[in-house]
């Protein structure tokens, strides 16, 4: 394992950034210092974020987490919980936190991911998600669009096209705290359905139970109610059991 940066080490990175041109002097390294030291600030909450929600998935309580750190259940969740919003969807992966999601779900998810850094997006929020879900006319989220007669090209166009693609970003965004939300409406919406996976129609009922989100409103304006969505569900749910 490498050593953790040292002083000497960031110093040194630091020198490399602003040698040469207008950088070179004591007032750009002070603000070269503040963006080195935000970069570790973030790495060092997503490291926490990453235990905790390893934690969390692997069925200990907050309670739990707060005894064996010598806290209170309530202060454990209001130091630790922001820190499970600050994850790529890698790590989610990494921590097992989507086990129940399915193959072609996960699929959807890394090809949200493309699609918040194709538009230079710093973090995955929902309509990226549902542009994957479009992506993929197999999905059961798509088919229950279609079903519904959804303008998709027209959906796409309100989520963002790719004549609006920004600079692709090299660094992995995180999942925004509406996205992560949206996975944990999922599984509920699961949940209900007596379904132990999380599918992409599960993802679509979340998104149309967020009526505050921008791509939820998307979807509102092209008539796809709460109440319609899960009717379209139920029905490629059945079709697709039917021709198994």
């Amino acid at each position: 394992m490498p050593d953790l940066p040292d002083l000497p080490g960031l110093i040194t990175e630091l020198d490399t950034r602003t040698a040469g041109g207008d950088g070179d002097n004591d007032l750009d390294r002070l603000a070269a210092a503040e963006q080195i030291a935000d970069e570790l600030s973030a790495l060092g909450a997503r490291l926490v974020g990453y235990y905790v929600e390893q934690a969390r998935t692997h069925g200990n309580s907050w309670a739990d987490i707060g005894n064996h750190l010598g806290i209170s259940r309530q202060a454990a969740q209001q130091r630790y919980a922001p820190a499970r919003f600050q994850l790529t969807l890698g790590d989610l992966i990494g921590t097992g936190g989507l086990s129940r999601v399915t193959e072609r779900t996960r699929a959807t998810l890394l090809r949200a991911e493309q699609h918040a850094g194709r538009l230079g997006s710093t973090t995955v929020e929902p309509g990226h998600v549902l542009l994957a879900m479009l992506d993929d006319h197999d999905t059961l989220a798509a088919q229950a669009l279609d079903l519904l007669k959804v303008d998709t090209a027209g959906l796409r166009a309100a989520l963002g096209s790719p004549d609006d693609a920004a600079s692709p970003r090299t660094i992995s965004p995180l999942l925004g705290t509406p996205a992560r939300r949206l996975l944990e409406t999922a599984l509920t919406q699961a949940l209900k359905l007596n379904h132990n996976y999380v599918g992409t129609e599960h993802l679509l009922l979340a998104l149309a139970h967020t009526p505050n989100d921008p791509a939820a409103q998307a979807l509102a304006d092209r008539g796809v109610s709460y109440e319609r969505a899960r009717e379209a569900v139920h029905a490629v749910i059945d079709e697709y059991l039917r021709r198994r």
